[in-house]
């Protein structure tokens, strides 16, 4: 099925069901690697179901990259959102079609799903190959032709951290506002904009997980000495860009333990309550309880915080320091305020872990921690530091920091770690 989009921009539709620029492969060196690429294009091939909650394929993970594109827990990222009456979608940024497709089977909008690598989008074609409200082009988000005021849901799931990577823009903040700026053209005058990312700031990175993208430890606190055009951001980041974007509402949501495979959804206002003052105690206990399950992973190498994780997850949210340290964020824009709170009105959701097989056989991953009664002397935390001021001072003294700064022991990275490892009574990695 064609699309205006795909009319603006003359695409015609290949025999593998994605439309693109007759005679052109788009340049993209973006991969999970050939061997795990052709191992999904032979999963979803023979797949009878290709639903978003499909048993079939999840029977078919058995390592990280299979993981990611076929495991059901990628939808719980949506599934708090109320969608209803949504008609036009724009998925920038559709990788193999996981959010995609539950967008297909959960809505009857047309959604147009645009992938940079030409791999990756026929992946996501096969996946959603019968699904007729799905339409799945290639090419460079910055060389495409949007319809104008047309969408009223436009996703980037793990794409704005790329703008500098495929943008001639002297800075990877101007790419961003690029992107942003495409997002409002395309969209309608109540488009709501989703933005899922990793918090530069987020805790597991701050207890020695890697940064996702390149790999070690430390660098997105160290504010990317050595940037290649990859970058997340802080909460405070953010608001300071969607502010010069224009856009005039947002709501932060936050996916744990992250966007990619969320298990808990946590709204801003359940984030805000501080447990001592909470008025809902019932339903800030649960969400208490629901905290001290989360363990962060680190999808790169094997990963052990060495500490109590559920408990710092408990004492952030008593302290409202919570947001300031989510290890990710959903992000919603909007012009239209009613639409953007309808859509996003919900406290907290958790949903079912049931980790595949291979981590289940894996003892190297982290064990959740042990749920903490909320009648402890968690209450007494008050007189500890004030952790969002420390994290606005830190991001202060951040931005001053240059490529002459190190990764290893001395670094503000490592300073920091060691700040949070003395909140908790650890002691100093030196």
């Amino acid at each position: 099925m064609s699309s205006e989009l795909t009319r603006l921009n003359g695409f015609k539709k290949g025999d593998n069901g994605v439309f693109s620029a007759a005679g052109e492969t788009a340049k993209f060196d973006y991969s999970d690697g050939q061997e795990s690429e052709q191992r999904l294009h032979a999963i979803l091939s023979n797949a009878e179901d290709l639903s978003s909650e499909s048993q079939q394929l999840r029977s078919q993970i058995t390592d990280w990259p299979s993981e990611y594109h076929l495991t059901s827990l990628r939808a719980n990222l949506l599934r708090p959102l109320d969608l209803t009456g949504v008609e036009r979608v724009l998925e920038l940024g559709c990788g193999c079609g996981a959010i995609t497709r539950y967008l297909s089977d959960n809505t009857e909008a047309q959604i147009d799903a645009v992938e940079g690598s030409p791999v990756r989008a026929e992946l996501a074609a096969l996946r959603c190959r019968d699904a007729d409200n799905v339409t799945i082009s290639t090419g460079n988000f910055n060389e495409l032709t949007l319809p104008k005021n047309h969408y009223d849901l436009i996703l980037f799931v793990g794409v704005t951290e790329y703008a500098g990577r495929f943008s001639d823009r002297d800075s990877d903040q101007a790419a961003l506002q690029d992107l942003l700026a495409l997002a409002r053209g395309a969209g309608r005058a109540d488009v709501i904009v989703l933005i899922a990312i990793e918090n530069r700031l987020g805790l597991k990175y701050a207890l020695g997980a890697s940064e996702d993208h390149y790999g070690i430890p430390m660098i997105g606190i160290q504010n990317y000495p050595e940037s290649t055009g990859i970058r997340t951001y802080s909460k405070t980041e953010w608001i300071s860009q969607i502010e010069q974007a224009g856009f005039e509402h947002n709501v932060f949501c936050y996916p744990f333990p992250d966007y990619k495979l969320p298990t808990l959804m946590v709204s801003e206002r359940a984030a805000q309550q501080r447990f001592a003052a909470a008025t809902e105690s019932v339903k800030t206990g649960g969400l208490m309880e629901e905290l001290a399950e989360v363990s962060s992973r680190d999808y790169l190498r094997p990963f052990n915080s060495g500490t109590n994780e559920g408990v710092i997850w408990q004492t952030l949210l008593q302290s409202g320091a919570l947001a300031q340290l989510a290890n990710s964020f959903m992000i919603l824009l909007s012009g239209d305020s009613a639409r953007l709170q309808r859509m996003s009105d919900f406290d907290w959701r958790s949903f079912p872990k049931d980790p595949p097989a291979y981590l289940r056989e894996n003892a190297s991953q982290p064990v959740p921690a042990k749920p903490v009664p909320i009648e402890s002397d968690l209450a007494s935390v008050d007189h500890a530091v004030d952790l969002r001021a420390e994290i606005q001072a830190l991001q202060a003294q951040l931005a001053q920091e240059r490529a002459e700064r190190t990764l290893l022991a001395g670094s503000r990275g490592w300073r920091f770690l060691n700040r949070i490892r003395g909140w908790l009574g650890r002691a100093r990695i030196d």
